[in-house]
């Protein structure tokens, strides 16, 4: 792991994002170990250092998450399993000890397998974290059917509709299913008691990267901005941001939005709540999700 230290006061404790990272073949996870350095995101960085937050960067065993049970690659070489939840957990504990993290104020994010295993974590029972932002990547139907964290976590989804790596749609695969990007927003809603919804498109700042974002917010909830949803129509398996350069199939990138400054406002928006909201039906809600 790569712990990033913003604070200007090391004595005090400070908000924290945990940041996961997406799938890594085995030789780049070695690489990893030997240069942690190459886990930090340098967007996000950025906002550490001018905003005085703390962030953490864990390496998966080999590069690869334990997104769910039975997960061949999450295993050691001895048949014992991989504990990533617990892993997880345990730096947390760790970093609240040190007087590092502020325990109101730690959160999560994740980009692809990263984005499924922060999923994952926020649908513990008691989860330490007050936010979450997973980024192109969704919840296994496993782990939203049992999820009802006391509180639920503030949660903010980034995704675009044209990804062919993690699908906004979803997709079936041999050990389960991934859910749909409004599949796994609805279930937030509900457990934050959200009983309508706002839609509106975004500046098209860049005509020409062939992308659109429409921002959803979810209205209505015990507290409000608690759920959010960035839709990148025609983005692929990538995250926006301004200074987004083509990728080397020379598929373009959404420059119309900062995924990592609206992250952080997101976060400095959501401490955790020590009450869990009361959560509401499908048939009580105003909002449609098959319309997301």
């Amino acid at each position: 792991a790569w712990l990033g230290d913003g604070r200007g006061d090391k004595t005090t404790p400070a908000p924290l994002v945990i940041a996961l990272h997406g799938y890594r073949r085995p030789s780049e996870a070695e690489a990893l170990r030997t240069d942690p350095t190459r886990l930090t995101w340098p967007d996000l960085e950025k906002l550490a250092d001018a905003h005085g937050f703390v962030t953490l960067y864990p390496a998966a065993y080999r590069g690869q998450w334990s997104l769910f049970d039975g997960l061949t690659h999450a295993q050691k070489e001895d048949g014992t399993s991989i504990e990533d939840e617990a892993f997880l957990l345990h730096l947390v504990s760790r970093l609240i000890e040190q007087n590092t993290a502020d325990t109101a104020r730690i959160y999560l994010t994740g980009i692809s397998d990263g984005a499924i295993m922060t999923y994952r974590m926020i649908c513990l029972d008691s989860p330490p974290f007050a936010a979450a932002a997973p980024l192109i990547g969704t919840a296994f139907a496993a782990h939203l059917d049992n999820c009802q964290p006391n509180p639920p976590p503030a949660l903010m989804h980034v995704h675009g509709t044209d990804d062919r790596g993690l699908p906004y749609e979803g997709w079936i695969f041999a050990s389960g299913r991934e859910v749909s990007v409004p599949e796994a927003t609805e279930h937030f809603r509900t457990l934050h008691g959200c009983t309508g919804q706002e839609r509106q498109m975004l500046e098209n700042l860049d005509p020409d990267d062939g992308s659109r974002v429409e921002e959803m917010t979810w209205t209505g909830c015990t507290r409000d901005g608690t759920v959010l949803s960035y839709k990148v129509i025609g983005g692929g398996h990538d995250i926006p941001s301004p200074n987004a350069a083509p990728r080397e199939d020379g598929r373009l990138i959404n420059r119309d939005f900062d995924t990592w400054a609206t992250l952080w406002a997101f976060f400095q928006a959501n401490p955790r709540s020590q009450q869990r909201p009361q959560p509401v039906s499908s048939a009580q809600s105003a909002c449609n999700p098959l319309r997301q």
